[in-house]
């Protein structure tokens, strides 16, 4: 599974569908059709499967593809997740968020990070990664656009 930036937008890229994270979720299925998503709530479409929940008046999803579960913290996300907010979410593998503080609250195998700090690694076009190489320990990505 390949997750990439392209026009703001967090893309997610496995063999059977196309999913892109921006405020709301769409999957795009190997027929070429679309599933839009929008609000709270628990979708399926394409092999992939969505959960949004409601905070701060916008929505968090997590998005299940290829066995991860993939938390995207959209840039309206700016404060301290509640514990009640981080148990409705649920266990994550991968969160993507624009700052390492706020991903690092759901605690991920993996923080994908969009806008770089200062001392993080260098950024990356892509990442990709399996269900069955999850690091041990937390590790930081930078993801750029191309």
């Amino acid at each position: 599974m390949d997750i990439s930036i392209n026009k703001g937008k967090i893309k997610l890229k496995d063999k059977s569908a196309s999913v892109e994270v921006d405020g709301g979720v769409l999957i795009t299925r190997p027929d070429g059709t679309d599933f839009t998503i929008d609000s709270p709530g628990e979708y399926e479409a394409g092999g992939v499967s969505v959960i949004g929940v409601a905070a701060f008046a916008t929505c968090i999803y997590v998005v299940e593809i290829e066995n991860l579960r993939i938390c995207v913290l959209n840039s309206q996300i700016q404060e301290k997740l509640p514990s009640d907010l981080l148990d409705a979410l649920g266990p994550i593998d991968i969160t993507v968020s624009e700052k390492l503080d706020l991903a690092k609250q759901t605690d991920p195998y993996v923080a994908v990070i969009t806008k770089a700090e200062a001392g993080m690694s260098e950024p990356v076009l892509k990442y990709s990664v399996t269900s069955e190489k999850l690091p041990q320990e937390l590790q930081v990505v930078v993801l750029t656009s191309k």
